[in-house]
């Protein structure tokens, strides 16, 4: 008996009409090519039909003969299982007869004949079939030009001939070849349209016959009706209309009432099928959701006799499956999924109702063994989940002439489900669920589905995928401490790998499960336990398959622990995180055991990064190296330090690892690489007792050749060899900049050898070698006598404000201990925090001869450039020379330099000046450079000198110069006569636009705004009288004047030689 509990292929393919094409004789080149053009052609605007080469015309399966319905409502069942195949391969909704024919053959009436017999063939085998009929003239000739009169009289013979309306004859030019997917393309689209005709009456003769049905004994064929109407619907894509008669035929099912619920069942996932693909196909998931949790919410019940339970979680697991590939075609075509609702879930419980089939087989698997099943030929049924001792309600013989006996049947179908392996369909299940939750990230989801693979590895032999599979997951169990999962986890691994002989993972997995916090008895803790020394002593363990084992035994096993989750716990701590040479190193080692018995280990080693120290700590076997489960076992251990300078001249020794051996001929070796506290620890050089003194001046002077002395005393009560005196300068902070936020200007002579120190510049230099400057110096000795006094110096140069450390080491090797038996390697280094500063502060201004701040300087006036000089610091310097070195090609400067010495100390000020002229006009020029030759008062080095780049300043030509003439003082209220002289000091007429003002403290009586033009050398006078209107020093308002043939000039330049302030006496009143 064949069971129906997957979906037939023609419900999952794609639906297209079936349309026949006649006539085509393939062995012909022109016929083979239109065939081709059709058959592989899919540019169709309807979607691509399914066509079949006619080469019989009695081929096709005729109507039944019983076209009336009996006076009895039928009971046998809702579907036939040929009716899908038949109506899609073997029945064709429109059949096209090609022929060769042009208007203008020469035998036309022959060949129309001809044609007319072919069709009626034709007709003849579809029966009284509602069967389309076109035919299609394939000619060789060019179509005609506009209406011909001939063509369309042979058509209307011809269309009368074969009995065809003018619609269903059509014209195939074949003369040129690369116009035929054209036309082809065209006649598949009337193709579809004839088809979609046939299959909507056929649609509409189910209809009718369907409404004299209207007594409820006739459900059977209700039901079948509607399902057939929502078929051909779907074939028309009539999307729509087929899903509305879908769900009235899923309702009609849902209502029949009938003995065998198992065919109602059956249907019902065909026709849950169609409505979820359609409601997935037009956009609408929330539809086909909710129709599936239907389907399932009323067929969750079995439907089946209690010895086949199992076909019912088949068929379920079955619809979950069928839904969630629909769900993930959907999902590929662009529909988005929740993280809460996707094809994942609908996969996982098609597998777990696979396993839910498989305990029920399982119950009844003995029973079914021990019996002879004598059925070995399965009877044929002629419906959708119609049961083979039930067909055709009466006793349907075999071909070997038996009976068909229900509980035969019932027993042959038992049989045929122990042969099934659960296992290979329940995986690849869980498999496409795990993709799925991978994809939207739900991980312990995913973490459980893999276990649920894992055990389905398992029971399929597949030892090796379980292991690996559970190997992948027991990490994360580890680091979210899920004990329970965990051990379930591990529980498979150990078995897996105790199959596969699998040594040392065993032993590994064994060392977990045995710990406190596993969800193992203390019975199977021991075995586990026991199990470990057994393999330990070189023999198996109980039930162990010896083939396997005995081949991938070794000689010895590691297992690294750090990564487990073990029985026991092993602690790492240095005495101290520092330790001189001449000490022993002291550290311990905590064990903790949480296994049922006690563990004895033959050897405790411990691993350094520097693997000169690891014989040092070794322990060997004994009663001192077991741990009893509930107490701590404390391991101490000493070793000196090696005194060699290249390894402990304040090296690190870091604890990489421990091996507890276990006792045992085959010893297996628990390896810890990550332990705590304390790991590791700083092995310092004995401290040096040579004190070392730096004497110097504070603060440092940028630029300053600076001795700094340097002083040894050998304290040691013997002589010291190797002496090695390391001086080196490092910046501490960022550069220190002038008081005003803003580098310092100044720059020194001899910058270019010095040494970059974090992107400031500190130079150190042997006395006697100033000229080579270093980041370090490296002073060395042979050998230094008990109580010898050494001194030495050298040079420190700042070429910049900075925070500098100048730090020194001193190492060297002494010999000490009882009979010089020992030589330690000594040390001791200093830091000092210091700055440089800046040997004075420079302030230099521009003024004009009457003492006015000025910033352009003009070609025809001399200016006056003066400097002051302040120290910031406490330190008195002594300077030397301060020379102007201006750039003589732009300016003209006075002759005399000074040439006296003077002292600067805080508070002081220094001044100096000197007055130049510029010689041509500029944008910009640069004056020059000011040099001050300085040193430390007291110092006994050479003079420094620092240089200070003078201002750059825009120059001007001015073509007029301005004069004026007024008295130094006057009184309120008295008139003051002001005389302004311009003079043309140029070759053209200049001509000047000048506009007084009176200000707020001055009355005017003059000429306020005048425009005048002078003659070359000329000069011109105004004459005007300004009345004070208060005391004191008052500011003379300066008129505005504007040179109308040099408009970029400014009157502030122009009027700069002007008396700018005069000062006026207060009003005097007589007492009478």
């Amino acid at each position: 008996m064949k069971v129906d509990l997957a979906l037939p292929d023609e419900l999952r393919s794609p639906l297209y009409p079936n349309i026949g094409l006649a006539g085509l004789n393939l062995k012909n080149p022109l016929h083979a090519s239109i065939w081709d053009a059709f058959s592989t052609s899919s540019h169709s605007d309807n979607g691509p039909g399914r066509y079949v080469l006619v080469r019989d015309y009695n081929v096709f399966p005729k109507r039944s003969t019983d076209r009336g319905y009996p006076s009895k409502p039928p009971t046998t069942g809702i579907l036939s299982r040929d009716w899908f195949h038949k109506h899609l391969t073997l029945v064709p909704a429109a059949v096209i007869l090609f022929y060769e024919l042009d208007w203008n053959d020469s035998h036309w009436a022959e060949r129309q004949l001809d044609c007319g017999l072919q069709l009626n063939y034709l007709r003849s085998g579809l029966g009284d079939r509602a069967t389309k009929l076109a035919v299609v003239l394939i000619q060789k000739n060019s179509l005609p030009q506009g209406e011909d009169a001939l063509a369309m009289e042979r058509a209307t013979s011809l269309s009368s001939a074969c009995e065809l309306t003018s619609n269903s004859l059509f014209v195939l030019p074949v003369l040129h070849a690369d116009h035929l997917v054209g036309y082809v393309i065209r006649l598949q689209n009337v193709f579809f349209e004839q088809a979609s005709q046939y299959y909507l009456g056929e649609t509409k003769r189910i209809k009718n016959n369907k409404d004299t049905l209207n007594r409820p004994n006739y459900q059977l064929l209700q039901a079948r009706h509607l399902v057939k109407v929502s078929f051909f619907h779907e074939i028309r894509k009539d999307v729509p209309t087929a899903l509305k008669h879908y769900n009235m035929s899923y309702s009609q099912l849902l209502e029949i009432k009938v003995s065998n619920k198992h065919q109602v069942k059956i249907l019902c996932g065909f026709v849950n099928f169609k409505i979820c693909q359609l409601s997935f196909r037009t956009g609408a998931p929330l539809d086909a959701i909710a129709q599936f949790e239907r389907h399932v919410r009323h067929l969750k019940e079995p439907t089946e006799p209690p010895e086949l339970v199992f076909m019912h979680w088949n068929w379920i697991a079955n619809q979950f499956e069928f839904f969630g590939d629909l769900f993930n075609d959907a999902i590929a075509a662009g529909l988005n999924a929740l993280q809460t609702k996707h094809p994942g879930f609908y996969y996982l419980q098609s597998a777990q109702c696979t396993m839910e089939r498989r305990r029920a087989s399982a119950r009844f698997r003995e029973e079914v063994l021990g019996q002879t099943v004598k059925m070995t030929e399965q009877p044929a049924t002629k419906y959708y989940g119609q049961w083979g001792w039930e067909a055709d309600h009466s006793s349907t013989s075999l071909s070997n002439g038996n009976t068909i006996d229900g509980d035969e049947c019932i027993l042959a179908m038992q049989s045929a489900e122990l042969e099934v392996d659960y296992s290979r369909v329940i995986i690849p299940l869980l498999n496409k669920a795990v993709g799925q939750f991978k994809q939207y990230r739900p991980t312990r989801m995913k973490r459980f589905l893999m276990l649920e693979m894992g055990n389905e590895y398992f029971l399929a032999g597949d030892y090796e995928k379980a292991f690996s599979i559970g190997m992948c997951i027991v990490g994360e169990y580890r680091k979210e401490r899920w004990w329970k999962l965990l051990s379930s986890v591990l529980e498979l691994c150990r078995k897996s790998a105790f199959l596969v002989g699998n040594i040392p993972d065993y032993i590994a997995v064994c060392c977990e499960l045995i710990g406190g916090n596993m969800d193992k008895t203390r019975e199977e803790k021991l075995e586990l336990q026991r199990n470990i020394e057994i393999i330990g002593e070189g023999n198996l363990p109980p039930g162990a398959p010896e083939p396997v084992w005995r081949n991938r035994v070794a000689p010895e096993y590691t297992v690294e622990m750090t990564k487990l989750s073990p029985f026991l716990k092993c602690r790492a701590a240095f005495s101290s995180t520092l330790f001189q040479v001449d000490e022993k190193i002291k550290f311990t080692l905590t064990l903790a055991s949480t296994a049922v018995q006690p563990v004895i280990f033959q050897r405790v080693l411990v691993m350094f990064d520097d693997r000169r120290y690891n014989p040092l700590a070794v322990k060997e076997g004994g009663e001192d190296l077991s741990v009893v489960p509930g107490t701590s076992t404390v391991l101490s251990f000493e070793m000196d330090p090696f005194t060699d300078r290249e390894s402990d001249g304040g090296g690190v020794l870091r604890l990489s690892s421990v091996r507890l051996v276990l006792a045992g001929s085959h010893p297996i070796s628990l390896q810890f690489s990550d332990m705590f506290p304390i790991t590791k620890c700083t092995v310092a050089p004995r401290k040096a007792n040579t004190p070392v003194t730096l004497a110097y001046h504070c603060p440092f002077l940028v630029g300053e050749l600076q001795q700094v002395k340097v002083s040894l005393l050998n304290q040691e009560p013997c002589p010291i060899q190797g002496v090695i005196l390391t001086v080196t300068a490092a910046q501490s902070g960022g550069g220190v900049s002038g008081g005003d936020g803003s580098p310092s200007p100044q720059t020194t002579e001899g910058d270019t050898s010095a040494v970059m120190v974090d992107g400031s510049e500190v130079m150190l230099s042997k006395l006697g070698e100033e000229g080579v400057f270093e980041r370090k110096l490296v002073f060395s000795l042979d050998s230094f006598e008990p109580g010898e006094h050494i001194d030495t110096s050298f040079v420190l140069r700042c070429t910049s404000t900075i925070t500098f450390n100048l730090s020194y080491t001193l190492s060297y090797l002494v010999t000490l201990g009882e009979g010089n038996k020992f030589c330690y390697p000594c040390e001791s280094r200093d830091t000092f925090k210091l700055h440089s500063v800046p040997p004075f502060a420079e302030t230099i201004s521009l003024l004009s001869t009457r003492g006015d701040p000025i910033s352009t300087l003009v070609t025809c006036d001399r200016c006056l450039i003066v400097t002051g000089l302040t120290a910031q610091h406490d330190t008195t310097i002594e300077i030397s020379d301060i020379r102007y070195d201006i750039d003589q090609a732009r300016f003209i400067d006075d002759e005399t330099q000074s040439r006296k010495q003077f002292s600067l100390s805080r508070h002081n000020v220094l001044n100096d000046c000197i007055s130049i002229q510029p010689k041509a006009s500029s944008q910009w020029a640069a004056i020059g450079t000011l040099s001050v030759v300085w040193k430390r008062e007291g110092s006994v080095q050479e003079y420094t000198t620092t240089n200070v780049s003078l201002p750059t300043v825009p120059v001007v030509a001015l073509p007029v110069f301005l004069s004026c003439t007024m008295p130094s003082c006057g009184g309120v209220f008295s008139p003051i006569a002001v005389q302004i002289g311009i003079v043309n000091i140029s070759s053209y007429v200049q001509e000047v636009d000048l506009i007084a003002e009176q200000g707020e403290s001055f009355m005017l009586a003059g000429h306020k705004h005048l425009r005048c033009k002078i003659l070359p050398h000329d000069k011109e006078f105004l004459q005007y009288h300004l009345v004070p209107l208060k005391h004191g020093l008052l500011s003379v308002p300066l008129p505005s004047v504007k040179l109308l043939r040099h408009p970029d000039v400014e009157s502030a330049v122009i009027t700069n030689k002007l008396i700018k302030s005069v000062f006026i006496k207060p009003r005097q009143f007589n007492s009478s």
